[in-house]
């Protein structure tokens, strides 16, 4: 399976060298200030909310199928804020330096850039999940949350520990606990035995608890 990497806008998810080596790798999104924040202030148009993924034509048959089965594998509720931003994400699949994936902004949308090989190797389709659905959760992050939604979310999810090259651990910045905290609830897996994001323990007091405020964004309409 080729490669595939996500960007979205100032955040990473790393991945630490699993057993047996590996190359270290990130997941880094970018926010581009002011767009879609809050989200109420700024509704999805109408064409980008009718429209789907805009897959760059040279994503292979097999990575579409990855990125496609790790989405219809998360919750129901995740599913459902994917589907209000799928319009805007335009996904490309490619090596990284250094990267399992990254999300910008991109105009009035958002570009995904996906590295799965070494992620497929390492950590096989569990990985692949959490790789995909993090990085969407950065376009959910900057595209529909309200800031207060933020905060409470926020609130939920434990400091982590230590602060590897300043990015994980105690020191992930907030879209980086979130991206991965939103991966964990729509995997319904907290983690365990994998070894790939910020180190950012598991939200709480349950995942299906932290995620009540985004069922009920889910939800309505």
């Amino acid at each position: 399976m080729r490669a595939i990497a996500t960007v979205l806008g100032i955040a990473f998810l790393l991945w630490t060298a699993v057993s047996g080596g590996g190359r270290a790798a990130e997941i880094e999104a970018q926010r581009e200030p002011g767009r879609y924040a809050p989200a109420t202030d700024r509704p999805i148009p109408s064409d980008k909310v009718a429209a789907t993924f805009a897959f760059d034509p040279a994503v292979a048959p097999q990575d579409r199928q990855a990125i496609e089965t790790a989405i219809a594998g998360a919750r129901p509720e995740a599913q459902q804020l994917i589907a209000r931003v799928d319009g805007l994400t335009s996904i490309s699949v490619g090596p990284l330096r250094q990267a399992a994936g990254t999300t910008r902004g991109l105009g009035d949308g958002y570009a995904v850039e996906l590295d799965l090989g070494p992620v497929a190797q390492h950590l096989g389709t569990r990985g692949i999940s959490r790789v995909v659905l993090h990085e969407l959760a950065h376009v959910i992050d900057f595209a529909i949350l309200p800031d207060a939604l933020r905060e409470t979310l926020d609130a939920g999810v434990p400091d982590g520990w230590g602060c590897e090259q300043g990015r994980s651990g105690a020191c992930a910045v907030r879209e980086e606990r979130f991206a991965e905290s939103f991966a964990k609830w729509a995997m319904n897996d907290i983690g365990v035995d994998l070894f790939i994001g910020y180190k950012v323990p598991p939200p709480g007091p349950t995942l299906d608890a932290w995620g009540a405020p985004l069922a009920q964004l889910a939800a309505s309409r």
